[in-house]
């Protein structure tokens, strides 16, 4: 039962690790949200090309792949808040070489090493379901995702600012880029110590059932790959089905999301300056309707929730194609801002409700937390499953952009189709939700 103070209270929820982990998302988001929209341009400046920005964001996805099995094995069998706190010194360490590139193959360099130690966030999914109570998911993991939001609204215009005040073409970007990189790397750092220190362990002493050691990491690996087919056989019908929806959706999307903004700068003509207001526009809709949508989660539960906003995609994705100017592009990117308002809490919800507490680590190592989600810089997310057709997307969506841009967002939005009926056949809600 939730206490009546609590229930006056809309957002009572917000406290222990769910308030440390909101505070964390706010100050590094922040950071890396001023220079991430500008990592393709960042790729091109330094000597790369479409083909190559496909290159160097289908390695980071390799990279991931590698060990997000070892970091859903050891948050369950060994606790979450050690793993997610000394693994994140090691991810913002290896966001050095995005500081001293002097090419784009220091790019990739950095790419791969960040991602490869970014294993830890199937233990931070779990830890943060874990601390939601289940008739409040939907509002949850909306306003987890909304508050870092909106408080990085203005970051895209720091940075397109910042490049402007640079000089505006390849020296000033490199120049504002580097910068941006280094309060990044600082962030990171200050982010992994509040971790490590605020964040209280979700498993009990009780479910422990191992040590991490050095001696003791060969058996680790082989353990958290072998517990890869166990997991399998343990998903019923519909988290499979969750599974093929988004190794389709990852695919794709990966394919698309590093060439939104170089489509906008140069089929449409926007200017720096101008793909920076248009993120922050479409994130503050976001953030206004971030709470609404996730209680309509909770209300309407989330397959509906998916199934509409999956409906409104696919026209949303073809008209891109046919944005003109400021004004054409800002209306799409909202509109798709609206739709991951929708899906992100509605997926989110339904595979957290789906899975036990002491199982979450390893399901979410192999399909993600978010379920599908349209990006517009970086391919976000995803588990061990997914990365594989999101590597291949993110390498082959360089090939096809640099033959035509256009089929990129054509084979997008039909890929959505696909997802929308495989949702209406295949998924269906389970009777009581796991705490």
């Amino acid at each position: 039962m939730i206490p009546d103070q609590q229930r006056r209270s809309p957002f009572w929820f917000l406290t222990g690790n769910v308030r440390v982990l909101v505070i964390c998302r706010v100050l590094w988001s922040f950071s890396t949200s001023v220079v991430y929209p500008f990592f393709s341009l960042y790729i091109l400046a330094l000597g790369g090309s479409p083909a190559q920005v496909g290159l160097v964001n289908s390695l980071g996805i390799i990279a991931g792949m590698f060990l997000y099995p070892v970091g859903g094995y050891i948050a369950d069998k060994m606790g979450r808040v050690k793993l997610v706190g000394f693994s994140t010194y090691l991810y913002a360490i290896c966001h050095l070489p995005f500081i001293f590139a002097r090419d784009w193959k220091a790019l990739a360099v950095g790419q791969f090493l960040s991602h490869l130690f970014l294993f830890y966030s199937p233990a931070m999914n779990a830890l943060q379901a874990d601390s939601l109570p289940p008739g409040v998911r939907g509002r949850g993991f909306a306003t987890i995702m909304a508050i870092p939001s909106a408080v990085r609204i203005v970051a895209p215009y720091i940075g397109a600012y910042l490049i402007t005040s640079f000089g505006g073409e390849d020296a000033g970007l490199i120049k504002a880029v580097r910068l941006c990189w280094a309060v990044a790397f600082a962030t990171g750092l200050l982010v992994a110590t509040i971790r490590l220190k605020y964040l209280k362990e979700t498993i009990s002493e009780d479910e422990v059932e191992d040590k991490l050691t050095l001696g003791a990491l060969p058996r680790i690996v082989k353990e958290s790959y072998a517990s890869v087919f166990e997991s399998l056989r343990w998903m019923d019908k519909a988290l499979v089905s969750i599974v093929v929806i988004e190794v389709v959706s990852s695919l794709f999307v990966a394919m698309t999301a590093p060439f939104w903004v170089i489509y906008a700068k140069q089929v449409v003509g926007l200017t720096v300056i101008q793909w920076g207001l248009i993120l922050p526009i479409s994130g503050l809709l976001g953030i206004i309707l971030a709470f609404p949508l996730g209680a309509l989660v909770d209300r309407w539960g989330p397959r509906r929730m998916i199934l509409i906003a999956m409906a409104m995609a696919p026209v949303a994705i073809f008209l891109y194609l046919f944005a003109e100017g400021f004004l054409g592009v800002l209306a799409i990117i909202c509109w798709i801002t609206v739709i991951n308002g929708m899906m992100m809490p509605a997926f989110s919800t339904l595979i957290a409700n789906m899975i036990p507490r002491n199982r979450r680590g390893r399901l979410y190592s192999l399909l993600g937390e978010r379920g599908v989600l349209f990006s517009f810089g970086n391919f976000w997310g995803g588990g061990f499953l997914l990365f594989p057709a999101a590597a291949l997307g993110s390498y082959v969506g360089g090939q096809i952009y640099e033959f035509n841009s256009a089929y990129l967002w054509i084979i997008l939005s039909a890929a959505t189709i696909v997802s929308l009926l495989l949702t209406y056949l295949y998924i269906h809600e389970p009777e009581k939700a796991q705490i």
